[in-house]
């Protein structure tokens, strides 16, 4: 759609019509909200989502964080009953090899886990061949393998759920670049852009990479960074066509998944400090980037040493000081809410969560508690435990 299709009025508008944006529509249209308009600066999935490794598995220490994925899996299990055509869900398992199942080092609780049903096999050390017949093991080394894991494809699933709402009768206008939202009396009156206006009393800021922006147009200051971080494409062996999990080197730092018949995709754990604007980052992968993931990634599969580079990329992450997102209502303007900081683990989470963000903001209670994820954050809240904040 073009800017010529706005309406002078919303219920709601939701700014950023990547997999949040998208997902929070598709519920809150499902549990009947009416009038609701998605404004898009770029296109669908535009931003960091279509670049996302968009991995699916349970394996945190945080419960918010499980119970989401656990839901999210059970919705892309059954996508075309419940959204409507293929996210490109591949449940070909996860699998992470670690040197120690304390909960820092392996970045889940185990315990936690199968408190609230999370299906899983531990794979000592004689076994881990096994699962992954193409790494090599140290002898302290063992492993979690979560057969429902896997993968999905990040531009499906969002436009699957964009043709879902649309069906519900959301509006999503693209090429439509936020300029402001306007406030009086406490509370959000409208949003404006370059070629259009739409009066409203509720925004709900999904916009990712651009979240603080959005967020300092009402007074907010969000403490989000972004930061550019690299991927690396490697054509298969011929020797490892046969799909396997997804190996999730806890050791190593990187990850090993697929990305099509004939690709791996790799990158390492975490990230690098490396700052840039969202509108203008390098989104190539260096050298010295790409030689340190074939690095990290030969180290746990040598076969990989036989098999030509065919490029790469880099993808941006919105950070927050603490690796948890901010979900909620937000600052003292009425109407104004947020979902984003996801810091790199927002994927597997977003077909739920925003389920459970669209109960709120229509006045009902969540099954799930998102209040950690308030801003500023509850007192009690932690940091998430995880050195790099973001554990593959």
């Amino acid at each position: 759609m073009t800017n010529l299709d706005f309406k002078t009025s919303a219920d709601i508008v939701i700014v950023g019509a990547g997999l949040h944006g998208a997902a929070l529509a598709y519920h809150l249209a499902r549990a009947g909200a009416k009038n609701i308009v998605v404004l898009e600066k770029r296109h669908i999935a535009a931003g960091p989502t279509a670049k996302s490794g968009a991995m699916i598995r349970p394996l945190f220490s945080d419960a918010t964080y499980i119970r989401l994925v656990l839901e999210a899996t059970a919705m892309f299990e059954q996508w075309d009953d419940i959204v409507g055509g293929d996210a490109g869900f591949v449940k070909n398992g996860f699998f992470r090899i670690t040197d120690s199942l304390d909960t820092d080092r392996l970045g889940g609780d185990l315990d936690l886990m199968r408190q609230l049903g999370v299906p899983f096999e531990l794979i000592a050390n004689a076994d881990l061949a096994r699962i992954a017949p193409a790494c090599v093991f140290e002898g302290n080394e063992s492993g979690v393998l979560l057969g429902d894991g896997g993968f999905a494809d990040a531009i499906k699933t969002t436009e699957t759920l964009v043709a879902a709402a649309r069906r519900l009768g959301v509006r999503f206008i693209e090429d439509a670049l936020v300029t402001g939202i306007e406030t009086s009396g406490g509370r959000v009156q409208a949003v404006t852009t370059a070629t259009g206006r739409i009066a409203t009393g509720l925004v709900v800021n999904c916009a990712g990479a651009w979240g603080d922006r959005v967020a300092a147009m009402v007074g907010v200051t969000l403490p989000i960074e972004i930061h550019r971080v690299p991927t690396a494409l490697y054509r298969k062996p011929q020797s490892m066509r046969v799909a396997g999990p997804i190996v999730s080197d806890g050791v190593n730092q990187v990850y090993l998944r697929d990305a099509g018949e004939s690709y791996f995709r790799a990158a390492r754990f975490g990230w690098v400090a490396d700052r840039v604007d969202p509108d203008t980052y390098d989104e190539t992968i260096g050298r010295d980037h790409h030689d340190e993931v074939r690095r990290l990634v030969e180290r746990r599969v040598p076969e990989m040493r036989r098999t030509p580079s065919v490029g790469g990329f880099s993808a941006i992450y919105d950070m927050t000081p603490d690796g948890h997102p901010i979900i909620g209502r937000i600052g003292d303007v009425d109407g104004f809410w947020c979902d984003c900081g996801w810091s790199g683990n927002g994927f597997a989470s977003a077909p739920a969560s925003g389920r459970h963000l669209a109960t709120r903001i229509l006045g009902g209670t969540s099954e799930v508690d998102l209040s950690a994820f308030a801003w500023p954050r509850p007192v009690d809240s932690v940091s998430r435990p995880d050195v790099n904040w973001v554990l593959r």
